[in-house]
């Protein structure tokens, strides 16, 4: 059970919240200043960050909680403000997509101003590397977010830089402003604005390979459009090694042995001592397996970031849908939302 938690402060944080309302271990208190709609579902949030923060490299996201119900909920927001506002107000701002059926993106739109939220470090390795070279950044929905922060907080400009930016119409581009008026000022960046409603994707994708004289790639976007644009780059021989990429939510990933299908697998999770026979679907995480039979475990982010789904696999292989690898047969600790089962499996939850 103690492995369950990331710190042993969990176990006495009500008595620790007497003394510090709103602490939690591990990350850092956070104030709302204002938010403010970009579109009709992104909202985006200006947070006053503690002091003890350490800051970020822009293209770098956080994992931010609130709590609701007596419940901690946390989900991962990359960061889309640039370096000058964090180091002369101590403010960062979030473009949150919220999604009316989600979880966690609909109580944003409820906070009201100065609300007390929690932040982690800033996290991940998405950031402009060589701002020397002439780079092209493609971003589409969400993907915005961290591409902008880059450009944003970019004071030096060295080479040439083109934005391609994929949306359903203006209205529906988020921080474009903010973009647009970079673009003016800045004669080494060139935004190219791209509406799905009139531009097919085929003639758009010929539009980016016709200008492959940059020498690094940065997308950021859904799953499968970042997968289309990658392959398409490749095909018109731009080198894996100069595309860099980020994406939003989990890409999952195909069974190891092709002739595998969506078959199920027997399966078993143990809760509180009771053992509860199941059959396991191969192609969804154990966190939506054990959400399909009625079972409540604990979980954050669900894409792998905060650790809290953190549970005993006692027995059974399972597949890292991130990267494809496969843990071993015996016990070991998993991550319930981000690993799908490959053999028969027992959980203890």
């Amino acid at each position: 059970m103690l492995a369950n938690q990331p710190s042993l402060t969990l176990y006495f944080l009500p008595l620790i919240q007497r003394l510090w309302p709103g602490f939690l271990p591990g990350l850092y208190r956070a104030r709302l200043v204002s938010q403010q709609w970009q579109t009709t579902d992104m909202l985006l949030l200006t947070v006053k960050v503690s002091e003890r923060w350490t800051g970020f490299v822009p293209g770098q996201h956080i994992v931010l909680t609130i709590k609701n119900n007596g419940r901690y909920l946390s989900r991962p927001f990359s960061i889309c403000s640039s370096l000058k506002l964090w180091q002369s107000q101590q403010q960062i701002q979030l473009c949150c997509k919220v999604n009316a059926m989600g979880e966690v993106t609909p109580l944003l739109a409820q906070l009201a101003n100065a609300s007390m939220l929690n932040i982690s470090l800033a996290q991940g390795d998405f950031h402009w590397q060589q701002p020397d070279l002439p780079a092209m950044f493609i971003a589409a929905g969400s993907g915005i977010t961290p591409v902008a922060a880059m450009l944003l907080s970019q004071r030096h400009w060295l080479a040439p830089v083109t934005l391609h930016y994929r949306c359903r119409g203006a209205e529906n581009a988020a921080l474009l402003t903010a973009l647009q008026q970079l673009a003016t000022r800045q004669p080494l960046f060139q935004l190219q604005l791209s509406d799905s409603r009139v531009e097919p994707a085929a003639a758009w994708q010929q539009q980016l390979i016709a200008d492959i004289s940059h020498q690094q790639f940065y997308l950021c976007g859904p799953a499968a459009f970042m997968q289309q644009q990658r392959n398409a780059l490749v095909n018109a021989g731009i080198n894996s090694t100069a595309i860099r990429q980020e994406q939003f939510g989990v890409a999952m990933s195909g069974p190891a042995d092709p002739e595998a299908d969506a078959s199920t697998l027997s399966g078993h999770f143990i809760r509180a001592g009771t053992r509860i026979a199941v059959s396991l679907n191969r192609q969804q995480s154990l966190l939506q397996n054990a959400e399909q039979y009625g079972l409540t475990p604990r979980f954050g982010c669900r894409v792998g970031v905060c650790f809290q789904c953190v549970c005993d696999k006692v027995s059974g292989q399972v597949r890292d849908i991130r990267s494809g690898d496969l843990s071993g047969h015996g016990a070991e600790q998993i991550q319930l939302c981000v690993s799908q089962p490959v053999t028969e499996l027992v959980i203890k939850l």
